[in-house]
């Protein structure tokens, strides 16, 4: 998430202080304020978050254009909400480029928050993958921990034996 926030900021910098020069400047400007209430929202409680993305959802129910889409993928995205990424991939996907040689703020915006979704999915996996690599290793010392138990138990065995046939003459 720190890799999200930091995307966002530098975004928000990017869209905010060149972006009469780069994009379309009401394009900028909404989505430097989008990208505000996405900071906003992060740092909020979860019960804030919820209301956040409830909003984000009315506003996208009530008109689906690119800045509501934006909207709620990015509160789809908030920490403490259930992560559910394809629907973040199809809401961002559907963001178009540009038209006619400008550039599109909304655009750029979404393929950085589909670049951090696919390297969240790939870290999970790679977690998911280490889980089970030490899972496999803690069946495999427990195996190897009971055998030596065994073993331990059959030297015991074998000593007291040895023990009672020297005592009993």
């Amino acid at each position: 998430m720190k890799a999200l926030r930091l995307a966002l900021a530098l975004l928000a910098v990017l869209a905010a202080g060149c972006g009469s020069q780069l994009f379309r400047p009401d394009e900028a400007r909404e989505v430097a304020a989008l990208l505000d209430r996405y900071r906003l929202a992060a740092a909020a409680t979860a019960d804030e978050q919820r209301r956040d993305l409830a909003a984000a959802q009315a506003a996208y129910d009530k008109q689906s254009g690119d800045a509501a889409r934006l909207a709620l993928a990015l509160a789809l995205l908030l920490p403490q909400v259930a992560h559910d990424d394809a629907r973040v991939e199809a809401l961002l996907g559907a963001v178009p480029a540009g038209t006619g040689g400008q550039a599109s703020a909304r655009y750029d915006l979404a393929q950085t928050l589909l670049a951090l979704v696919a390297e969240r999915q790939r870290l999970q996996r790679d977690d998911l993958r280490k889980q089970e690599q030490l899972s496999h290793q803690l069946r495999e010392e427990r195996r190897r921990t009971e055998e030596l138990q065994q073993k331990i138990e059959s030297l015991r065995a074998i000593d007291r034996d040895l023990r009672s046939r020297r005592s009993a003459p």
